[in-house]
C-alpha cells in the first residue's frame, strides 16, 4: 500500500512536463513493468538548476520520479549521484517491497542524462527539427 505521500505525488506531481530550455535529457525504462521515465535536465557549473520529467507507468514511477527531482533540484550532480533507491522510499515515508524498484528508473535517467551532457550531447533547438531528436555535439564537460 501507498503512503500518504507517495500518493500526493503520483496524483499532483510537481514537477511533470518538458522544460523549454534543457540541455541533457535521460530516459529509463523496466521491461518487466513497462515502466518508461523520460527526463530533461538544467544544468548551471556543477548544479542542476530545474528538471522535468514524463512517466509512462505506475504510481510509484510518478510518485518516486517526482520526489527525486525535488531532491536534487539546486544540489550538485555529485550529491545527485549519491542518492539512493532508499532514499527515496523514505522521502516517500516508504513504499511497497514491489514498487521499490521504480525508485532507479529515476536515478538511472538522471545518470543517463549527465553522461550525455559531460559527453557534449545535447538537442538544440535550431538541429533538433520536428520532435527534436536530432543532437549535436558541443564542448565536452561544460558543467
Amino acid at each position: 500500500m501507498f503512503t500518504k505521500e507517495a500518493l500526493k505525488r503520483f496524483r499532483n506531481p510537481k514537477n511533470t512536463g518538458k522544460l523549454k530550455d534543457f540541455d541533457a535529457e535521460g530516459k529509463a525504462g523496466d521491461p518487466e513493468c513497462s515502466d518508461l521515465v523520460h527526463m530533461q535536465v538544467k544544468f548551471h557549473r556543477d548544479k542542476v538548476i530545474d528538471a522535468k520529467f514524463k512517466v509512462f507507468g505506475c504510481p510509484g514511477a510518478i510518485a518516486t520520479t517526482d520526489v527525486f527531482i525535488d531532491m536534487i533540484k539546486g544540489r550538485p550532480i555529485e550529491y545527485a549521484f549519491g542518492i539512493t533507491e532508499n532514499n527515496i522510499a523514505d522521502a516517500l515515508g516508504g513504499l511497497p517491497v514491489t514498487h521499490l524498484h521504480c525508485s532507479n528508473l529515476s536515478i538511472e535517467a538522471f545518470r543517463k542524462a549527465v553522461e550525455d551532457y559531460k559527453n557534449g550531447l545535447t538537442r538544440s533547438k535550431t538541429t533538433a527539427g520536428i520532435g527534436g531528436k536530432h543532437r549535436k555535439r558541443r564542448g565536452k564537460g561544460k558543467l
